[in-house]
């Protein structure tokens, strides 16, 4: 049976595949970042996503992902490559295994995150994440967006890597033809993938000199296999064979991965040899091939596709015992598989063909033909998907792709003269706009203050007044929030193209960065002036992890600790709920925000998640400064005077927890805290978990 693309995960995981001016510039200053220096992938990183692969390989798919979470929980400091390679190895998971396009987008972004402002730190990772970028548009059937990736993702590695590098994203775009059944059209990109690794040998990564060159000899192969090319591809099989054996002495601690590989390739090898018609050699390389990858923790997927071989070789020499026990092993395994992917339907559609091949030679034509049926029905099946992609002209996508990216380079000049002019006059209208509505709001004030100075009235009359004020003013303060917060947005995508040329270096670079950031925190408190007078009990709600979100806020605020050298602490159990995911991640990460505000540096934050009953309560508990007796009845009042500033001098907004409440109390929940000051802060949250709650 062809091996599909990526025939072991191990190789998923190693492979690849606006701005405005501010009023005072000691902000930009006061916004700067240290300089960041390159950290590689940690050993205990390897080998969990060693171990991760192994477990996938052996098609103990759930064990894989409880092991991969169990371990990353239980590291303690997690370099920016730990976290992208965790990322890279769930997005392809659910875009090739478990296939969840949704979910595999939101890990890919989660990997741009890791390398935002980081592209030229992490160049290897940046080209990669744009060519998993392309593969999911693909998956999606957006070809125009996956060549724009690709184009872009091999443009930024022809500029930044070596040739060794830049190998496996010729690979890549090798595997797109090879996907549209154009095998001959991919041959040129596989040789130029194995000449460009050539560059690898002065170096002393496992994964260049080793996984990718097999790799990409084993798919050169299996191409002059599909055109028919026998003797050809028999050739190149024995070429990989050979490789291996001569890693072997290289690569001591390697000897399983080379014994899997061998394995694979015995198995091609004696899949050709077989239609060669020699078959001794090939039922020899066959039964080799199934000895090896049907053990624990090897390739068992392939073991499977071997067997098919061998039994498709007894039919042929009419050795129908044997070629009915393979079948009956195949039929287990089918039945016994935990995914239902793409390969299992390849497995599937071969196991129909060879037991159709065994009754017609056993002299069954009638119980031949459900299993020649079933056989042409998934194979048109597979052939419908794969369809549109076939339809795709690669080379005149990949040319669009170059001829937009010339225009860009060619209009960059006059479109940076334009954003510039565009920013200006912006924040030209806002300021006079601000300053309109300011002078209008302080002569209502003044009015207002002299009627209560020269009238003598009563107090019920005095407060009506004020709360009129309060009233007016709440109303004004949400006129401008509301106006400011599109203009900065589009300063802030304005900054994103800018920061998209790389030709714009140096101080020009660290300006916008800062312009960048000033922007988000004036939109960070624009929202949280409208989040006032947002109505929350509309809410979407679906099915949600609990634990898996609770883990992914901890991910993404591990930075801030750090920052602090403080330590997050989670212990969490399995908890599904039926809540809105957006706004009980703001309200978790909102918490573990004080907390990290609150908590002197070298402290440690406790969060916890457990099940009483019908509801799960989520507590973060932390070593700070505790809250005061006196404003103890205030941390939940919209614009409280109870704000206070973080241990570090951290800038307090005073609405965070009121809109946690609002959130909390919309799932009908609760919010409370304990608290003793100057021994920290524990603040709990209560929400009910029934999955037949009805949506809001």
């Amino acid at each position: 049976m062809q091996r599909k693309r990526g025939y072991y995960f191990r190789n998923l995981r190693k492979g690849f595949p606006g701005f405005i001016f501010c009023l005072c510039a000691c902000c930009f200053l006061a916004c700067q970042e240290p300089n960041e220096t390159y950290q590689p992938l940690s050993k205990t990183t390897s080998g969990i996503l060693d171990r991760s692969s192994n477990l996938l390989n052996s098609g103990q798919y759930r064990k894989s992902l409880q092991f991969l979470d169990s371990a990353y929980q239980q590291m303690e400091q997690k370099t920016p490559l730990d976290l992208w390679e965790r990322y890279n190895f769930l997005s392809r998971i659910y875009l090739n295994y478990d296939i969840d396009l949704e979910r595999s987008k939101t890990y890919l972004d989660s990997m741009f995150g890791v390398l935002e402002n980081r592209r030229q730190l992490y160049k290897k990772e940046y080209a990669q994440t744009k060519f998993l970028e392309g593969d999911w548009y693909k998956a999606k059937k957006q070809f125009g967006d996956a060549f724009a990736s690709y184009f872009e993702g091999r443009e930024f590695g022809l500029k930044n890597l070596s040739n060794c590098l830049i190998s496996n994203l010729t690979y890549q775009l090798g595997m797109f033809r090879y996907g549209q059944m154009q095998y001959s059209e991919s041959i040129p990109y596989f040789k130029q993938a194995i000449q460009e690794n050539q560059d690898c040998w002065d170096g002393d990564k496992v994964v260049q000199k080793l996984y990718f060159p097999q790799m990409y000899r084993n798919t050169l192969a299996l191409a002059y296999e599909k055109t028919g090319k026998l003797d050809s591809a028999a050739f190149h099989y024995r070429d990989g064979l050979q490789f291996l054996t001569d890693a072997e002495k290289d690569y001591p601690e390697e000897q399983n991965f080379i014994l899997l590989a061998k394995g694979v390739f015995m198995g091609n090898l004696g899949g050709v040899l077989a239609k060669l018609e020699q078959y001794e050699e090939a039922e020899s390389l066959l039964l080799k091939s199934i000895a090896i990858n049907s053990r624990p923790n090897f390739d068992t997927q392939d073991a499977l596709t071997a067997k098919t071989k061998l039994a498709d070789l007894y039919i042929a020499r009419n050795q129908l015992d044997e070629a009915q026990q393979l079948m009956d092993d195949l039929e287990l395994a089918i039945s016994n598989s935990e995914l239902k992917n793409r390969s299992y339907v390849q497995t599937l559609i071969h196991w129909n063909k060879v037991k159709s091949s065994y009754f017609e030679q056993a002299g069954a034509p009638e119980q031949a033909y459900p299993f020649l049926k079933a056989y042409y029905h998934l194979k048109d099946s597979i052939d419908q998907v794969d369809d549109d992609l076939r339809a795709v002209d690669m080379e005149a996508s990949y040319e669009n792709a170059a001829q937009q990216y010339q225009l860009s380079i060619i209009n960059r000049d006059n479109h940076i003269k334009n954003i510039y002019l565009g920013a200006t006059l912006g924040f030209t209208i806002l300021l006079v706009i601000f300053l309109g509505l300011a002078a209008k709001g302080l002569k209502r004030s003044k009015k207002i203050n002299k009627v209560i100075s020269e009238q003598n009235i009563e107090l019920q009359e005095t407060l009506g007044a004020l709360e009129q004020s309060q009233a007016e003013n709440t109303k004004i303060m949400y006129m401008v929030a509301h106006d400011l917060r599109n203009p900065i947005s589009s300063m802030v995508m304005m900054a994103d193209i800018l920061l998209a040329d790389e030709q714009i270096t140096g101080e020009n670079r660290v300006l916008l960065e800062h312009i960048k950031t000033s922007c988000n925190h004036s939109i960070n408190l624009v929202s949280e002036m409208m989040q006032s007078n947002r109505n929350t009990e509309t809410l979407t709600k679906e099915p949600v992890d609990l634990d898996r979100l609770l883990r992914y806020c901890v991910d993404l605020l591990q930075h801030k600790a750090h920052e602090k050298h403080q330590k997050l602490v989670l212990d969490t159990i399995p908890v599904t709920a039926f809540v809105s995911r957006e706004k009980l991640w703001r309200v978790i990460s909102n918490l573990i925000a004080n907390a990290i505000k609150f908590s002197p540096k070298g402290t440690s934050i406790h969060i916890n998640l457990l099940k009483k009953s019908d509801k799960a309560v989520f507590s973060i508990k932390d070593e700070g400064i505790g809250i005061p007796d006196s404003i103890k009845n205030k941390v939940f009042e919209w614009f409280t005077d109870s704000k206070r500033s973080g241990t570090d001098g951290e800038k307090p907004f005073g609405m965070g927890l009121a809109i946690s409440k609002q959130i909390v109390s919309a799932h009908g929940g609760s919010i409370w805290f304990e608290t003793e000051e100057g021994n920290g802060t524990t603040f709990f949250v209560e929400i009910p978990i029934d999955p037949k709650a009805p949506k809001s």
